[in-house]
């Protein structure tokens, strides 16, 4: 266990815990959430000890979040907006997904999703932070195991091996436990609806499966849907 939950904060985090495991990856994917709570606090923190005014602070936790992550799920997104968003057959999306270059619509999605993201971090209390870091990373494991991969090797084929029906309910009990606590189960109700729904029209623009990259954006998506249904939901 200890070691799976190093290998979770070492693939999802800047940590200094050690590298992934290579062997049943699929395992950490159980403890994607605790990360993502583990970031969410490091937000509540930098909220709470801000000096600054509340657009400043805004931007240092969106800093702190970018920063903790690695920007990870951050490229997957922009990734997946070149190859989504644009035009071409299946595998010349599998292809630029590969590509390490930024198109014009990984550059405006980037643009819109953290312009988006500070807007609500302003609006929202700041003791709601600790949910969209939770439901993101939960949302990749979700999208792991409901979806098949599009491709035979990559890094989200690792994460896949090892992972079942175990995981996935080990890593909702960790949110369940969050949400019953924050009374949040709309917003968990959302992030399902989001994940599902993103994962369902990359996998149709990709011909039957997801990749990597779409486990970024749909974490980085959920997270914004989130931000959003708080704004509403505690306006």
């Amino acid at each position: 266990m200890i070691n799976d939950i190093r290998s979770a904060f070492a693939f999802l985090t800047i940590l200094p815990v050690g590298s992934t495991s290579g062997r049943d990856a699929g395992k950490a994917l159980a403890w994607f959430p605790l990360v993502g709570l583990f970031i969410g606090a490091c937000l509540l923190a930098v909220a709470a000890i801000s000096p600054f005014d509340r657009e400043l602070t805004a931007t240092l936790i969106l800093i702190c979040w970018a920063v903790l992550s690695g920007g990870l799920h951050l490229d997957g997104f922009a990734d997946s907006c070149d190859a989504l968003l644009g035009h071409g057959e299946p595998q010349r999306r599998l292809a630029i997904m590969r590509d390490p270059r930024l198109g014009s619509w990984a550059a405006i999605g980037l643009v819109l999703l953290l312009l988006t993201k500070w807007l609500t971090i302003r609006a929202i209390d700041p003791a709601l932070l600790v949910l969209p870091p939770l439901f993101g990373r939960w949302a990749m494991v979700l999208a792991a195991y409901h979806f098949p991969y599009a491709r035979e090797t990559g890094i989200g084929a690792v994460f896949r091996e090892g992972l079942g029906p175990r995981q996935l309910l080990l890593s909702s009990a960790i949110v369940g436990i969050v949400v019953t606590h924050h009374g949040a189960f709309l917003i968990w109700l959302l992030a399902l609806m989001v994940a599902l729904a993103v994962g369902r029209w990359a996998r149709a623009r990709l011909g039957g499966g997801i990749t990597g990259d779409v486990y970024g954006a749909i974490c980085e998506l959920t997270e914004l849907a989130c931000l959003l249904g708080m704004g509403i939901t505690h306006a």
